[in-house]
């Protein structure tokens, strides 16, 4: 088959592209943000470095994918309250346009939507069909968007998908499990807000893989279906890592817990819908991914305070940067050589 993957640079994307390419051809479409992290040659990848809003009808006759797997967008409440606006374009109007495009071609489209838009419900565990409470720009946006396409695509799988988690060639460290050991690990200290009492499901960076993998090949009927492996309030999953890294590692982390009070996002989400129509199972839990994270801190040689693994703060220094362009215009380093000693 051939797949379409939008923002198959990023953070599920990279790890994706890689996978599918080894029994598939693969386009991966991403104007590269945050870089192109793939670790080796992928021959049965081609590149597109445009934004999704670029995409022409021209362009899929030419493409002529099997499937698209729409991942492109802005990701996480941070990047959204920073550019209200720009997270609408991206998460709501980008997917109506692609949305547009592969709908009057028929072609199959996998949304990758988020739990988020479950906003606070104490329920034991969500399925499907509960009512969505969608809180702040980024879950409006990909409410917005899933109702979208239920109402105008005929062929859309919408993946409403819990906080990923795990080592990715396009790393971040602005997700919950990856963002607190790292903190562990660095630090030795754990700060859990809020008195830790939020749940989210939680689900690995490969188990998500292997999810879209197996779409492709069980082809399940179109509609909503939650992608999630646990479901851990923010305090287990702290004294999760912390044991973890007491037992494993040696290391004596300290948690430092506040209790502020308030009503913010939490929900737990069955994924009974997903193993059932495609038999996708995952197989990574907080305790082996804790282990993966530790060995990337120790043995992959990365700073892990580096920008590019936070969206937010390489956003902010690409907002910056092109402030400064504006006034100086292009850098122009073309011709450039070192000076030659008299």
């Amino acid at each position: 088959m051939r797949i379409l993957v939008t923002g198959g640079a990023g953070y599920i994307g990279t790890p994706l592209c890689a996978h599918l390419a080894r029994r598939h051809e693969v386009v991966c479409w991403d104007p590269g943000f945050f870089g192109y992290h793939f670790t080796e040659p992928e021959p049965r990848i081609e590149l597109v470095r445009r934004p999704v809003q670029r995409m022409t009808d021209a362009d899929l006759v030419r493409l002529a994918p099997d499937w698209v797997l729409h991942l492109s967008g802005l990701s996480n409440d941070p990047m959204a309250d920073f550019a209200p606006r720009m997270n609408w374009r991206e998460n709501m109007e980008a997917t109506r346009h692609v949305g547009e495009l592969t709908d009057r071609r028929a072609i199959p489209l996998v949304f990758a939507s988020s739990a988020s838009v479950y906003g606070y419900n104490d329920a034991a565990e969500l399925h499907e069909d509960a009512p969505v409470s969608p809180i702040g720009y980024y879950s409006k946006s990909k409410a917005a968007a899933e109702e979208w396409l239920r109402a105008h695509h005929h062929h859309a799988v919408i993946f409403r998908q819990a906080t990923v988690m795990g080592v990715s060639p396009r790393m971040r460290f602005d997700l919950l499990t990856n963002g607190m050991t790292k903190s562990a690990w660095t630090h030795g200290v754990l700060r859990v807000l809020y008195g830790g009492r939020e749940t989210r499901p939680q689900v690995h960076v490969g188990d998500l893989v292997s999810a879209y993998d197996r779409v492709l090949s069980a082809s399940p009927e179109p509609g909503t279906y939650n992608v999630a492996s646990s479901n851990d309030s923010v305090m287990e999953l702290a004294r999760a890592i912390r044991d973890q890294l007491a037992v494993r590692r040696g290391k004596a982390i300290q948690l430092e817990v506040t209790d502020e009070p308030r009503v913010h996002r939490s929900y737990s989400i069955s994924s009974d819908k997903l193993r059932q129509s495609t038999g996708w199972q995952p197989r990574l839990d907080v305790a082996a991914t804790v282990d993966e994270l530790c060995d990337f801190l120790d043995g992959s040689g990365i700073d892990p305070e580096d920008p590019r693994w936070y969206n937010i703060r390489w956003m902010k220094l690409l907002f910056d940067a092109q402030e400064i362009l504006r006034r100086t215009g292009p850098i122009d380093m073309t011709g450039e050589e070192a000076p030659h000693a008299e």
